[in-house]
């Protein structure tokens, strides 16, 4: 047996101190939205709350034409036109430019609500007269049937209790003239 006396200090190879690497860097869960904080998971196009597209910052992006854009989940729009207006609702002869996208929401009326893009840039929400079955709300206020509300630029539009948009492209101008 060999004793510790009959090794000398050289004889021992020097080791560095072994350290694990370090651990990946957590796996990101989502960004922050530009426009409203909210967490927005990675993956996503646009932000679940507000729906303004991933990257776009705290200002609406600018609509070719100078539209008015309704926002759906999942990405899917209806540009309006200045001076011109839109029908929402099931009804493919009622709203023709809608009805696809809203064919199978059981929340929306056949009839639901116009938007009115006025030629000044302002927008307007108005619910058919004789009322759609689920009601209609502008940032959780209702709308009363056949009276019209001015529409902001973020804006959320609830159409029945399933279906919402949020309005992107209003002219700040118009805001500037209503004040």
């Amino acid at each position: 047996m060999t004793e510790a006396s009959d090794f000398e200090d050289d004889d021992w190879d020097s080791v560095d101190q072994f350290a694990p690497p370090p651990p990946p860097p957590p796996t990101p869960v989502g960004t922050k939205c530009g426009r409203c904080d909210a967490i927005v998971p990675v993956g996503m196009a646009a932000c679940p709350r507000c729906r303004t597209p991933v990257g776009s910052g705290r200002s609406s992006p600018r609509i070719p034409g100078r539209a008015v854009r309704l926002v759906f989940r999942g990405g899917q729009h209806l540009d309006v036109p200045r001076g011109s207006a839109i029908r929402l609702g099931r009804s493919s002869s009622w709203a023709p430019e809608a009805s696809e996208l809203l064919a199978d929401e059981d929340t929306v009326s056949a009839q639901h609500a116009t938007l009115d893009h006025a030629s000044d840039g302002t927008a307007w929400l108005t619910e058919v007269p004789q009322g759609a079955t689920n009601g209609t709300r502008v940032n959780d206020s209702v709308l009363v049937p056949g009276s019209r509300v001015r529409l902001r630029d973020g804006d959320r539009v609830e159409l029945g209790p399933g279906v919402e948009f949020i309005v992107r492209g209003i002219a700040e101008e118009s805001r500037e003239a209503a004040s």
